[in-house]
């Protein structure tokens, strides 16, 4: 199927253009893969298609196609820009992307810090910065963050393919965010001021994202069925355009 999208450059030009899809879902990874964030995406004949409500129940595909994710997750870059203290200009990185799979997995590694992944102390706090929308943890120690997370850059990880898909995906996203690191670095930043730009990038993303679903979860209670699709729809398509995980089907708990 073929869709249109729309799209701004780092100089806030706006553009569009189009893409075969099988999907809505396929069409933006297959964008955000290409380093394109996409504002809005429609079908080329005007439809809402492919997961959004028209009349009656339909549910919103929540998992991207992984074949897609796997390749845009090799760069988690942030659109984080440089402290001011030197000449170079450095430009916006790529989209930000997340780990897609099982909840149950992704869940049970945010909370025990990935520990099944083996990992350094300095990917470890990486990895905090890895599933997009989660509060971070990682204190306030700046300073001791940096040192662990450039002491990382002398590792690699090493995926197996005997490995879940979620961890192959978790570490593919940690060794982009060390080439980001890298590339920061090189333009005149500082570790300790990429580390305090990744937490304050989780931390308002995590805001967002919270005031997405107490919208969602607020309206059930004034809206019909299809009305609750729609805005379910349109909270997910929101999200999905900066990279952050879908809400869950607000029908599901009422």
């Amino acid at each position: 199927m073929r869709y249109t999208y729309a799209y701004r450059t780092s100089e806030g030009k706006r553009l569009e253009g189009e893409i075969d899809a099988p999907s809505r879902d396929e069409a933006f990874a297959a964008l955000r893969s290409e380093g394109i964030r996409p504002i809005k995406v429609t079908a080329a004949d005007g439809s809402k298609a492919n997961g959004e409500p028209t009349g009656i129940r339909k549910r919103v595909v929540a998992i991207v196609a992984v074949a897609a994710s796997l390749v845009a997750a090799v760069c988690t870059y942030a659109f984080l820009r440089v402290e001011p203290q030197s000449e170079s200009t450095p430009q916006d990185f790529s989209v930000r992307h997340q780990i897609y799979g099982d909840r149950s997995i992704i869940e049970n590694g945010v909370a025990t810090g990935w520990k099944a992944c083996g990992l350094n102390r300095g990917e470890t706090i990486l990895a905090c910065f890895a599933q997009p929308g989660i509060a971070t943890r990682v204190g306030s120690d700046f300073s001791s963050v940096a040192k662990s997370i450039k002491e990382s850059l002398a590792n690699e990880l090493k995926s197996d393919e005997a490995e879940l898909l979620e961890y192959r995906q978790l570490k593919q996203i940690i060794e982009g965010m060390k080439i980001e690191l890298r590339q920061y670095m090189e333009a005149g930043g500082s570790a300790e001021g990429y580390a305090r730009r990744l937490v304050e990038r989780q931390n308002q993303e995590a805001a967002y994202y919270r005031a997405a679903k107490q919208e969602l979860m607020d309206a059930r209670s004034r809206l019909g069925e299809d009305e609750l699709n729609a805005l379910w729809a349109e909270k997910n398509a929101e999200l999905r355009a900066i990279g952050l995980p879908m809400l869950q089907d607000p029908n599901e708990s009422r």
